[in-house]
């Protein structure tokens, strides 16, 4: 049986292009996530990097996210772990 993906908390947006977010799921844990705004406008879409257009390419590459999460190696240590544009 094929193990579900993580769920995916609302992203927040930082003064310093970052955009944050959580994942967690039974089975799978939970851990923190940074994607740079850069990466989100050049593999998932977004227009520019507003808050509005950052958030509308977020909901529409979840699936693409979920994914580069599943595959990224977490954190032992508790620590944020930061997505670049090669894992979209």
């Amino acid at each position: 049986m094929a193990q579900p993906l993580p769920i995916l908390t609302e992203p927040i947006f930082c003064d310093d292009s970052t955009v944050l977010f959580s994942a967690y799921g039974v089975g799978w844990g939970y851990c923190a996530f940074a994607l740079p705004s850069r990466a989100i406008c050049e593999h998932l879409g977004a227009a520019n990097q507003t808050t509005k257009q950052l958030l509308l390419a977020f909901e529409l590459g979840k699936r693409r996210i979920l994914q580069a999460v599943a595959h990224k190696a977490l954190s032992d240590t508790g620590e944020r772990v930061m997505l670049s544009a090669a894992d979209l």
